[in-house]
């Protein structure tokens, strides 16, 4: 195959929807996307309503990031033990479940806000399970030469759902009600299920039934052991503290340091999520490319130096023109490094490295937030503390890509 075209006439950017169970899995996941974000959407709002509390916001944040803090790692032990599609189904159903409830609750005016941390904390729970499952998964649909390609249309699915999602859910919220956007979150996820059973590859782990606890250590053992891997999870690790953060003080940019309103943070976000689809579709048409690690460092000191420039310069439209760049490179770097971990990782512990990934792409951003937030109403200089998380992340950038030399080998 050419690298710039695939199989049946589908464009290099469009590669892994050659593969039909990889393309129904998808398009399943983009409508079930679409509905998450409605879901966002609507909690959020449905809390404000029922506590007028920021705290409250903030627990049902902690709520949600708490399950994959506790549970990632030994959901990877999972993945790898059983067959991942039907695993995927009953975290599927488990998620529509909990969806309806809510929707139920809130349609009858019944919801109170214990309801929702309980069903958040649950749906927690669930995606830990969910994610180590669905990323080890990807690689059995499609194969390691269009691994990247299809990492980057399941960003494309997401972040174009973070495009049409919110904008679905103020009409509903307005039209109908918040039980709405629950209820078809809820109905979302039978394209999922669908395509779930529409799978015809084998998705089975291999890992012998052995003590749980030995498996896990088994999996941190080939990270450790595995240089190019781990410096390249540390890096991650650090961008996900250190730099990531950014979006949870942007209304903070908003308002005192832009001198903006609400909508005109609603234009950051907008301006973030632009830049994220196109990277999203830029992963995609750059699967071909070799030396992946030289590509994950650039897209990393990109974001750095990026958000340097966006702390330090005040300006609106260097602002909205910065953020779609540090939208993009953050979607590139994540996608470049999930891929060569995936590369470099064997089947039989893929389930519990991705789960390691699951812990640091998912959990450890909220800690960051904490701490840059904190520092943030400390000092009073939310500039400041930008720059200086962004600091971090590009001198780990710096070091790292000294520290592994030759970077094209971890490809």
């Amino acid at each position: 195959m050419e690298s710039g075209e695939a199989a049946a006439g589908h464009p290099a950017m469009f590669d892994a929807l050659a593969v039909p169970d990889y393309r129904w899995l998808w398009l399943g996941s983009l409508v079930s996307n679409v509905g998450g974000w409605m879901q966002t959407i609507g909690s959020g709002w449905l809390v404000l309503q029922l506590t007028n509390s920021p705290f409250w916001l903030g627990m049902v944040s902690f709520a949600a990031a708490l399950p994959i803090l506790l549970f990632s790692l030994p959901a990877g032990v999972l993945a790898d033990r059983v067959d991942r599609r039907r695993l995927l189904l009953v975290t599927q159903a488990s998620a529509g479940v909990l969806a309806l409830i809510l929707a139920l609750l809130t349609g009858f005016g019944l919801v109170r806000i214990w309801h929702i941390l309980a069903i958040t904390l649950l749906s927690g729970t669930v995606m830990a399970i969910h994610m180590p499952a669905w990323q080890a998964m990807i690689p059995d649909l499609v194969g390691k030469d269009r691994l990247m390609n299809a990492v980057g249309l399941n960003s494309a699915a997401f972040n174009g759902a973070g495009v049409v999602g919110p904008a679905l859910a103020g009409l509903i919220v307005g039209a109908f009600g918040v039980a709405a956007c629950f209820a078809l979150n809820a109905a979302s996820y039978l394209a999922v299920i669908a395509a779930l059973f529409a799978i015809r590859t084998p998705c089975i782990g291999s890992e012998c039934r052995r003590n749980v606890m030995e498996s896990l250590g088994e999996g941190l053992y080939f990270i450790r052991r595995r240089r190019l891997v781990f410096v390249f999870f540390a890096l991650a690790a650090v961008i996900s503290v250190a730099a990531r953060p950014y979006l949870q003080l942007l209304p903070v940019f908003a308002r005192d340091v832009l001198g903006g309103d609400s909508r005109f943070y609603g234009a950051l976000m907008t301006a973030n999520g632009a830049g994220a689809l196109a990277g999203s579709l830029l992963t995609a048409t750059l699967s071909q490319v070799p030396h992946k690690g030289l590509l994950l460092l650039v897209s990393a000191a990109t974001l750095c130096t990026a958000l340097i420039v966006f702390a330090i310069v005040p300006l609106v439209p260097v602002a909205l023109g910065l953020l779609v760049l540090i939208g993009g490179s953050t979607t590139l770097f994540m996608s470049t490094t999930n891929t060569i971990i995936q590369t470099l990782t064997p089947d039989e512990v893929r389930g519990r490295v991705m789960s390691v990934w699951s812990l640091i792409a998912a959990g450890v951003m909220p800690l960051g937030s904490l701490l840059l937030g904190g520092a943030a109403s400390l000092t009073g200089r939310v500039a400041l503390v930008v720059i200086a998380g962004a600091g971090v992340a590009l001198l780990a950038t710096l070091v790292i890509g000294v520290f592994a030399r030759d970077p094209r080998r971890g490809h």
